[in-house]
């Protein structure tokens, strides 16, 4: 991830030529820097798609995309909420529906947030599924089976939920971030991997967490307990900041061998498969 967090979201997923961003919500410069850190070029990336139209996944999109000439991905919905009339290639990303983009096929799964038409994915590689969700309310019964044999999840974990109780935000804001149309907190991310993590998935990269409302050290232990308590030590776990780009995670690692997983799960390197929240 080149950054997640309530500030600002940007995710590159490469896999070979096809280079794309999921949201860009930080500034154009800064994602163009961001990408320069790991070697690519903003003339490389293939296609922008977004989630929803709030600001921290918007922000940098239509300079970027008009700059660079870039497709951008969005259902109608989020297009109507966005307002942005000027983008030089629109593509219309439809719910539920498999679409081929720059040889990834995504799934955009509609998810409980207080945006219109918020997505999440399920992402067909080479090398296994991966899946995606950032802000996003409560886990859905389809999120828990879309998501249940893909190898990499990146996945909110945005309050702890004693943390939000005694925030400095106001209680009409910790009501809606806490509600099932708000923020996913660290412990029921915690109750979906004790009771619905798939076998598959061998990392887990923790994103779009409050600065306000949680600390890094917690959503990591929270996520670990959950983990150690599901008897799933094979498993690793990456905590996306808002500041700085994450470990970047190759998912050609996990070959089909399941003798060789539990070393390959420890390494952590500069992203092939890159997300952020």
């Amino acid at each position: 991830m080149l950054g997640s967090g309530s500030a600002g979201n940007a995710t590159l997923l490469a896999n070979r030529d096809a280079k794309v961003l999921i949201d860009v919500g930080l500034s154009c410069r800064d994602v163009t820097r961001r990408l320069g850190e790991i070697g690519v070029g903003p003339e490389r990336i293939n296609a922008i798609i977004i989630t929803h139209a709030h600001g921290d996944h918007t922000r940098g999109a239509r300079v970027f995309a008009r700059k660079h000439e870039t497709p951008v991905y969005t259902t109608e919905a989020v297009r109507d909420e966005w307002g942005v009339a000027d983008l030089p290639d629109w593509r219309l990303l439809i719910p539920n529906q498999p679409q081929q983009l720059s040889g990834l096929r995504f799934k955009a799964l509609t998810i409980p947030h207080d945006a219109s038409e918020t997505v999440a994915f399920r992402i067909e590689t080479m090398e296994g599924p991966i899946g995606f969700a950032t802000d996003i309310g409560e886990m859905t019964p389809v999120l828990v089976d879309q998501f249940r044999d893909c190898r990499l999840l990146v996945i909110e974990s945005n309050h702890a939920t004693d943390l939000l109780r005694v925030s400095p935000y106001a209680a009409s804001v910790r009501t809606r971030i806490g509600s099932t149309t708000g923020h996913l907190s660290n412990e029921s991310l915690a109750r979906f991997i004790r009771n619905d993590l798939g076998p598959a998935v061998r990392c887990i990269v923790l994103a779009h967490l409050s600065r306000v409302n949680n600390v890094p050290e917690i959503a990591e232990l929270t996520c670990r307990q959950a983990l150690a308590d599901s008897g799933r030590i094979d498993v690793q776990v990456i905590v996306a900041t808002q500041d700085r780009v994450a470990p970047t995670v190759d998912l050609g690692l996990w070959v089909h061998s399941t003798s060789a997983v539990s070393d390959q799960a420890q390494a952590v390197l500069p992203f092939d498969m890159v997300p952020n929240s």
